[in-house]
Formats: C-alpha cells, sequence, structure tokens
C-alpha cells in the first residue's frame, strides 16, 4: 500500500538536525508530485515570559532573523527543483503549534522534524518538541534522527 502526501510540514531552526530534516522533507515532497511543502519555523512565546519587559524593537529584529532563515530554506528547496513552497512563522508553544494549530489550518498530512537530543534536564523543564509532536498530532510524523 502506497501513501501519498499532499500537505507537508516541516519545522525547522537553526540546527544541524533541522537541516537534515529539511533536507528529507525536500526529498518527500518531490517524490509526491503535486505536493505542498511548508516551512515552518514556531518563536516560542515561553522564552518571552522570563523578560521583564517585553520590548517590540528586539522582538521585531528576531521575527525578521527568523524570516531570513526561512528565506534561505526557501531557497534550497528551490535550488533542488522544488518550488511549491509556503513560508509560516508562528508564535506559541512550539509542540502545540506544529501538532495541532497549524496542520488543522493548512490540512497537513504530514509533519518532519528532527531530534535535537537535549539532555534529560533539558526534556524535564521544556519538554521534547519532536516527543510533543508525536503524541499531539493527529496526522503521520516523520522524525529524522542525525544517525
Amino acid at each position: 500500500m502506497s501513501m501519498t502526501y499532499k500537505n507537508i510540514l516541516v519545522a525547522v531552526d537553526e540546527t544541524n538536525e533541522s537541516l537534515i530534516a529539511f533536507r528529507r522533507a525536500v526529498q518527500v515532497a518531490r517524490n509526491n508530485v503535486g505536493s505542498k511543502l511548508y516551512i515552518v519555523h514556531v518563536i516560542d512565546t515561553r522564552s518571552f515570559a522570563f523578560s521583564e519587559g517585553y520590548n517590540f524593537d528586539m522582538a521585531e529584529k528576531f521575527t525578521n532573523n527568523k524570516k531570513d532563515l526561512l528565506d534561505s530554506f526557501e531557497k534550497k528547496a528551490q535550488q533542488s527543483g522544488f518550488t511549491n513552497i509556503k513560508k509560516i512563522i508562528e508564535y506559541g508553544t512550539p509542540k502545540h503549534v506544529i501538532a495541532r494549530d497549524i496542520p488543522q489550518q493548512e490540512e497537513i498530512d504530514l509533519i518532519i522534524c528532527g531530534v535535537t537530543g537535549k539532555g534529560e534536564f533539558a526534556r524535564f523543564f521544556l519538554g521534547s518538541v519532536s516527543e510533543g509532536i508525536l503524541r499531539n498530532a493527529r496526522c503521520d510524523v516523520l522524525v529524522v534522527r542525525n544517525t
């Protein structure tokens, strides 16, 4: 039985694991003729909770930096011959936005993400994004490992 994916979401950030997941996502998208690739970055609003005052200028610079990040991923996909792309920047808790919100809005049928390899301490406080996606997604999830 063969599965065809039409709307493929790849979660990206600045990590090497994210780049590996992105490359796999482009490969899967190219193999699924007519599919659309959603390149997504979620700005974790929990990090703003620790700052004393919300600095709008700093937030705007941060958002622009993430737009540049998504533009660089889009360019890589286009260089490999894949052009049906939508870039999305959202705010919130990454594991919820990636697993639930965007898939519902965009009718995502496959989520691809990397594993950062955080230690137990970081997972205890932040929770693993990839684990949260696996637990909460209502569509197929491909977790790509850096092996």
